[in-house]
């Protein structure tokens, strides 16, 4: 196999399919490397919120992920909600009164969210209960309703990306690994050996995942790039099998008590996760461990999700547990833009990739395919790390 292209991009998760994709649009040759099954990764192992609400912090870092949420309003405009897989549900922070601190700190983050312009709602117990009227809420329960945020079908926003590179005359190449990239002297990129054959292209776009630091040692041969500033971070998830309970109809996070999310799954039953128990796969992988913290999990769900009880045992019994072992750059924030040293190659690494895959791609794109970086892009560029620059 002997390609040419405009821009090579390894790895087929969503942040690399969706730059294939916004780089197709603007005309550019595009070739997708992937070691395994396009969207079979991280990807596919995520709790699928995009977002902005939880990030009110930083603005820079805000409002790239706004643009995200706004960028998948847009394509479900065009090409329908449906088709993408994109589920404009909205979702509520519900916290307690009877916590001063809980409850403080949700309204100044209600606050930060309309300074930024992200479009939010506080609702009381009685709003909330009708909002989610098959839930059971504490009497003191409140709620902040962030109305943009949506849930993600991960694997049909991917396959519809996948589809429109191809019709733009793109390749995807999958179950192939890569293997060196190739550079002349002055290391400029000319091209990539994989190991179903050479590609030749004058760029190429690193977006890795959690594999970045390693790969880009084993690809161009500096062994220093393994202490490249991305870690890996372990998320359990718990999909529930179909349910006859009543499912809640936005995503659910709480901000009193124990970190929690939840939320209705495309194939019928509730997808959910939490900081806290990922912590307790960091060291206990086993399946003893992980149907121990599928069933704390469930507990917890359970709390608001009234039946779900009964159902229990057969119900951790054939849910899905998947571990997603995410990037997650030194800072908390996204890399993404060219490589100190090395003219013509890319990366992106985020521990956002769903909610920043339209952005990521789109900002990319005129990276790379006009060689200016977009105004929002710079925060996240390379030369903030320590050693990048």
């Amino acid at each position: 196999m002997d390609l040419n292209a405009d821009i090579i991009i390894i790895g087929g998760g969503i942040i690399g399919i969706s730059c294939g994709y916004y780089l197709s649009q603007a005309g550019q040759r595009v070739v997708v490397v992937e070691k395994a099954s396009i969207g079979t990764g991280t990807s596919a192992r995520s709790f699928f919120w995009a977002n902005a609400s939880t990030k009110n912090t930083d603005a820079p870092y805000h409002h790239l992920n706004a643009l995200g949420v706004r960028l998948y309003r847009s394509l479900a405009d065009h090409y329908g909600a449906k088709r993408l897989g994109i589920h404009s549900c909205g979702a509520l922070g519900i916290v307690r009164a009877s916590d001063p601190v809980g409850y403080t700190a949700t309204r100044d983050k209600a606050a930060r969210l309309t300074a930024l312009g992200y479009p939010n709602r506080w609702l009381d117990n009685a709003a909330l209960r009708a909002a989610e009227p098959d839930l059971v809420f504490p009497d003191d329960t409140e709620a902040l309703f962030t109305p943009d945020d949506k849930i993600i079908h991960a694997r049909k926003v991917m396959r519809f990306f996948a589809d429109e590179i191809r019709a733009k005359g793109g390749i995807l190449i999958e179950n192939c690994t890569a293997q060196e990239i190739r550079a002349d002297e002055d290391g400029t990129i000319t091209g990539l050996n994989s190991s179903l054959g050479t590609i030749t292209a004058p760029k190429i776009l690193l977006s890795a995942g959690p594999d970045t630091a390693q790969l880009l040692a084993e690809l161009t041969g500096f062994d220093g790039y393994s202490r490249f500033p991305v870690t890996k971070a372990p998320g359990l998830l718990v999909t529930t099998p179909p349910l006859s309970t009543p499912r809640p109809a936005h995503i659910i996070y709480t901000e009193s008590g124990t970190a929690l999310q939840f939320q209705p799954d495309v194939g019928g039953g509730i997808r959910m996760g939490s900081d806290e128990t990922d912590g307790l796969i960091l060291q206990d992988q086993s399946p003893e461990n992980l149907r121990r913290i599928g069933q704390e999990l469930l507990g917890h769900v359970q709390h608001f999700v009234p039946g779900l009880a009964a159902e229990a045992e057969t119900v951790i019994d054939q849910s899905a547990l998947d571990i997603g072992i995410r990037p997650y750059p030194a800072d908390g924030k996204t890399i993404a833009g060219a490589l100190p040293g090395a003219k013509g190659l890319f990366v992106v690494a985020t521990h956002s990739g769903i909610t920043l895959a339209p952005a990521l791609g789109k900002l990319m794109a005129q990276t790379i395919a006009t060689g200016t970086v977009p105004d929002m892009l710079h925060p996240f560029g390379l030369g903030r790390l320590a050693g990048m620059g």
